[in-house]
């Protein structure tokens, strides 16, 4: 059995629903929690004003906060967890179309004692752009095709700064062809 909470990140269409099903195949059960774009609740409307946070954001703003919190909290207690996209995106996604820093994240992570655990890894898809030819564009994923470099970039970045120890950055793109890496070896670096 594995001790870890299994974080993955990374820009859509890298296959981290694949890896997810792959974990969940070779280990057994894992609540999965999925985080996607923040949800408007009438219980942020007119929330407190937040310095650095734009009025038409403060809606998402209290909404990731708090989710990502909760979550760190879940991420601590021992529960069979994979979060499919989790806090990191918030750096990425909140200064490219909220218009504000989602740095907040690397902070709860030593508020909650996230930090300070080594139950939780962190896996980062990504893309080498040199050599892929896997990409698709079917007009879903969260940000534009020509943002996926920035994104992309951002990503690392902020996998960088977390302070989650047990971290690994996963290049999906097979040098060789450009396609992607066979799922199994996707898998073994995700769990080696």
């Amino acid at each position: 059995m594995s001790k870890y909470v299994y974080a993955i990140e990374g820009l859509d269409r890298l296959g981290k629903s694949t890896l997810i099903e792959g974990i969940r195949n070779r280990l057994g059960y894992y609540e999965v929690i999925h985080f996607s774009k923040p949800q408007r609740l009438a219980a942020y409307e007119g929330a407190a004003a937040v310095s650095g946070v734009p009025p038409q954001s403060l809606q998402s703003f209290h909404y990731q906060r708090a989710g990502f919190l909760n979550s760190m909290l879940l991420a601590k207690s021992g529960a069979r967890l994979i979060f499919d996209r989790w806090h990191i995106g918030e750096a990425v996604y909140a200064p490219m179309y909220r218009g504000y820093s989602g740095d907040y994240v690397f902070q709860q992570e030593l508020d909650t004692g996230l930090a300070d655990t080594d139950n939780v890894r962190l896996i980062l898809l990504w893309e080498d752009f040199d050599v892929s030819t896997h990409f698709v564009d079917d007009g879903e994923s969260l940000g534009p095709i020509q943002k996926r470099a920035e994104e992309q970039m951002r990503f690392m970045e902020a996998f960088a700064k977390s302070n989650i120890r047990d971290k690994r950055m996963i290049c999906v793109t097979d040098q060789a062809v450009g396609g992607f890496k066979p799922k199994d070896w996707i898998l073994h670096e995700a769990l080696a």
